[in-house]
């Protein structure tokens, strides 16, 4: 509840009066308590809005079920009971989810445009971008992945010019010259959509780790696609040398990277008649040499191998020991076995 002499202090005589999206609708700066903040509010039928700290540069959503409740901080960290506008004035109070003495809130509208405008996003676009660092382990194994953005960066944790090798092309692959701005693109978007600072959920994790060979997943799904939007790729290293390998030059083939969520393969002719006489096809589904898209893992034991999944009951997913492939396996492929099957 409100306090009158509270609000008094900070908002005259205004009362509360549920401010309706329309009335909101714009980029509005001023304070929280003591604390500078930048909001903004999406035109009606949109009830949404976001805000940030201006020392932080953070966007916060701001939601509300329905007309009449205060708006709710993502995370339920606090909520806003706002007056009703006066002109380009609005003034109202921030309470802590477990009550407490509320905060006033005083505002200025600065631009009448809304979350996904210049006047909200070019402060947080023109300063860096946050960065969120975690400490992981695989196994016995330490790495640390740090997010920025579109940039996640995965290091592996220990000494030695192989080990430095490898991060330094963790870090290459993690850089895309697009991909900051797609970052922006897309939290624009949402922003004006809902108040939400949505972006493209990216993620890069070992999926194995021997005491020869890694292999890191870079994994994307695009905002606002749906399961269409989910893309991977397996890269790998070999920690002795530090140098990139591909698997596939193990079987005579070779593989195209489009981007570090997806790779081409071109299979040689022995490979691929030798791949055919393995794999058994449904009627109606394409041979398997016909697809250019797969993901293939190694381990002690053998490959890995599965096409994409398209729900139309025609993917592979198949596993060869080392010594069923011995017979296609290339000069590099024979070369590189014991290593291959040492844990």
């Amino acid at each position: 509840m409100f306090k009158p002499l509270a609000v008094l202090a900070f908002a005259g005589a205004a009362s509360y009066a549920d401010a309706a999206p329309a009335d909101l609708a714009g980029v509005w700066s001023g304070t929280l308590g003591k604390a500078s903040i930048t909001a903004c509010f999406n035109a009606s039928p949109d009830s949404n809005g976001s805000y940030y700290y201006t020392r932080f540069l953070t966007s916060i959503q701001l939601s509300r079920e329905q007309a009449g409740e205060p708006w709710v901080e993502e995370g339920n960290s606090g909520s806003w009971k706002l007056n009703t506008p006066q002109e380009n004035r609005l003034t109202g109070t921030w309470t802590k989810p477990s009550g407490g003495e509320p905060l006033p809130l005083v505002l200025t509208r600065t631009d009448a445009q809304g979350c996904g405008s210049d006047a909200y996003n070019r402060p947080m676009e023109s300063a860096p971008l946050p960065a969120k660092v975690e400490k992981r382990t695989f196994g016995a194994h330490r790495y640390q992945v740090k997010t920025q953005g579109a940039e996640v960066t995965l290091k592996l944790e220990g000494g030695g010019r192989a080990m430095q090798k490898i991060n330094q092309h963790l870090a290459q692959l993690a850089v895309s010259p697009e991909g900051q701005a797609e970052f922006f693109r897309e939290r624009r978007e949402y922003l004006g959509r809902n108040g939400s600072a949505h972006t493209s959920e990216i993620e890069v994790e070992p999926i194995y780790w021997s005491s020869h060979w890694i292999t890191v997943k870079f994994y994307r799904w695009t905002a606002g696609y749906g399961r269409n939007g989910i893309s991977w790729g397996l890269h790998s290293w070999d920690l002795q040398t530090g140098e990139r390998v591909d698997p596939w030059r193990w079987v005579g083939s070779r593989q195209a990277w489009d981007a570090p969520y997806s790779a081409q393969v071109k299979l040689s002719p022995a490979f691929s008649a030798w791949l055919e006489k393995q794999a058994s096809v449904d009627e109606g589904c394409p041979a398997i040499s016909s697809y250019s898209r797969f993901d293939l893992s190694f381990n002690t034991q053998g490959l890995q191998l599965s096409t994409p999944s398209y729900g139309d009951g025609c993917d592979n997913e198949l596993s060869f020991t080392w010594a069923q492939l011995e017979p296609v396996l290339s000069a590099q492929g024979k070369a590189a076995l014991a290593s291959l099957k040492a844990p």
